[in-house]
């Protein structure tokens, strides 16, 4: 196929679900060209995930409702071509891998795809020992795929498509669970796939600048419509500030910082900064850097922190499964009232392992764990319920009725509360204010990934808790409603109760985060003040982490000569220092 042919080629494309009255794509046109790296973006609930199954059959072929238009896959019409045809040409990573497995085994899984196509046993074998390495699962090769964390499910959903070798992959959000580090490394092998030959159409929550400098094409999709799409920085010129401001999506900091002087200064920047150096490039040109950045607002001070007694308490906590694998290595912590903490730290580390002593589900092997003045062997997990309540990395996996208003409200009646009316009045309550209105009758498992979450909190909250304790508390949030449950996080804080998050979001630590606790391999390498921990390069190298590019801007810097007086958690407090500092400069001047 020559390179000026489309790949894909969408024509008027709308698209309803079989449970919806109203279509989830609406008049969708789009070409993606072969070997090219496509990034599609959009707020939540604007039809990413429907627009990925266009372009291996499963629209229309499994997933019924209604479907007008045209796709065209290397030229064969996907009304006509069979799945099994299509599937070949077109490998699809659900948002959800788990629901892709089809065997008990890591390996096996990753072998199934090619078993189908009655490859040889040695090309099988081949295929299969060489993502083993590259996702680096080979220690987990014999795991059963529903022991595995949801960062190394991630993993294998990206190895059972790549097994198959087909022309192209959609990625829907590949990376959501994965480690800063591992991330990148995700990245990375994507832009190999591409020059290799290989089409991707990567679907992503946030931007971070390697993919936005190597993606040939950007995708914004709105309310079912594509608002544009074309080369990054033509797309960043023309609907940055959209994107941003109303579209809720998370731009690189490097990109935010150029957008927002462009809109408060008025300036016609040639192109939107990506890089670190394009963004300390811009401010330099505009004369808005000085050596020293001051800010006038202090930094609330971590030691407001009531640390006379602990909610939480562990000591040399050991802990091993049955296949031997030790999660939890002389590990000791303590969580106070009223904090936000953050646990961080690679894929595998232990995060959820210290997570489930915590809620009882698992109990400690060694050392000792004392929960709200008992030791964790006092505590049965319903009782424990009470105090400390868990939203899980994959929600769905505490789902147990049949509609989300009724698994509000399951939470309630499993309290003691049988006054309908009460029920009904706090379930609607919480669906307001997490925006699941709309969706009170939808089953559970047919919301998004990102409304799962949010009802998966929903169901803690309303019992009131002494400490929420959330795995990965922004998967499949766009930037808005990140911020509205970052903003509930803290409202409950402020009213007492303890806020664990266990999370690869390095901007929500940065912004958020009162502490940090860091893991790797089962331990604690550090437990303190998030600002630390950016500050150390061995110790984030060590943990698997990278540095926010926030922080990585802030420390170049630094390293150029620079001095930064003030805590900077965010881009507006980092434009409003620069603010302040030239303020400062030119009344002295004065």
């Amino acid at each position: 196929m020559e390179t000026n042919t489309p790949f894909i080629k969408a024509t008027d494309v709308f698209y309803t679900h079989w449970n919806q009255d109203e279509p989830t794509l609406k008049g969708v046109s789009l070409e993606i060209f072969p070997n090219t790296i496509n990034v599609l973006v959009g707020p939540g609930g604007s039809g990413k995930s429907t627009l990925c199954s266009l372009f291996n059959g499963e629209i229309p072929h499994l997933l019924g409702g209604t479907f007008e238009g045209t796709v065209l896959v290397d030229g064969k019409d996907t009304h006509i071509e069979p799945v099994k045809n299509l599937s070949q040409r077109v490998g699809h990573m659900l948002q959800d891998p788990e629901t892709m497995f089809a065997t008990l085994y890591v390996e096996d899984e990753i072998a199934f795809g090619p078993e189908n196509l009655l490859l040889e046993v040695e090309e099988i074998t081949r295929r299969t020992e060489k993502l083993l390495e590259d996702i680096q699962l080979i220690p987990f090769r014999k795991n059963l795929v529903w022991n595995l964390s949801g960062g190394q499910i991630q993993k294998l959903g990206l190895a059972v498509i790549l097994a198959m070798q087909p022309s192209m992959i959609v990625l829907d959000e590949p990376t959501a669970n994965l480690d800063p580090h591992t991330t990148r490394a995700v990245h990375e092998l994507v832009l190999k796939l591409r020059d290799q030959g290989m089409t991707i159409l990567l679907v992503t929550r946030e931007l971070d600048d390697f993919i936005l400098t190597t993606a040939d094409q950007l995708i914004v999709i709105d309310d079912g419509k594509i608002m544009a799409s074309g080369p990054v920085q033509a797309v960043l010129a023309e609907h940055g500030q959209d994107m941003l401001s109303r579209l809720g999506i998370w731009l690189p900091e490097t990109v935010e910082i150029g957008l927002k002087l462009q809109d408060a200064l008025a300036l016609n920047l040639s192109s939107i900064p990506i890089s670190v150096a394009e963004a300390l490039q811009v401010l330099a040109d505009q004369n808005l850097l000085r050596k020293r950045i001051t800010n006038c607002e202090p930094e609330s001070s971590t030691e407001e922190i009531n640390r006379a007694k602990s909610l939480i308490s562990g000591r040399n906590l050991e802990f091993s499964y049955n296949n031997g694998f030790k999660a939890l290595n002389d590990v000791t912590f303590d969580i106070y009232p009223g904090e936000m903490l953050a646990i961080v730290g690679r894929n595998g580390a232990g995060k959820s392992t210290l997570a489930k002593l915590m809620v009882g589900l698992q109990k400690p092997q060694l050392g000792s764990l004392s929960l709200f003045d008992h030791p964790a062997s006092y505590w049965k997990v319903e009782a424990l319920a009470e105090h400390i309540a868990l939203v899980f990395q994959n929600p769905e996996h505490q789902f147990l009725t049949d509609t989300a208003y009724d698994e509000i409200a399951y939470s309630l009646m499993s309290r003691g509360i049988v006054d309908l009316e009460e029920v009904r009045v706090q379930v609607e309550e919480w669906m307001k204010r997490l925006e699941l209105s709309d969706f009170g009758k939808i089953h559970p498992f047919a919301l998004s990934a990102g409304k799962k979450r949010r009802l998966g909190v929903a169901t803690m909250l309303v019992c009131h808790p002494q400490v929420l304790l959330v795995d990965e508390p922004t998967y499949g949030q766009d930037k808005e409603m990140t911020q509205t449950l970052m903003q509930l996080m803290e409202s409950i804080r402020a009213q007492g109760v303890t806020v664990v998050m266990i999370t690869h979001d390095m901007r929500l630590v940065q912004e958020f985060a009162s502490r940090v606790l860091v893991m790797a391999e089962g331990r604690i390498l550090y437990e303190g003040d998030p600002a630390y921990l950016f500050a150390s390069e061995e110790l984030l190298h060590a943990a698997n982490l990278r540095p926010t590019l926030l922080q990585e801007l802030l420390n170049e810097f630094q390293n150029q000569g620079g001095k930064v007086d003030c805590m900077i958690r965010n881009t507006d407090q980092f434009l409003d220092a620069l603010t302040y500092t030239l303020n400062l400069e030119d009344n002295h001047v004065g």
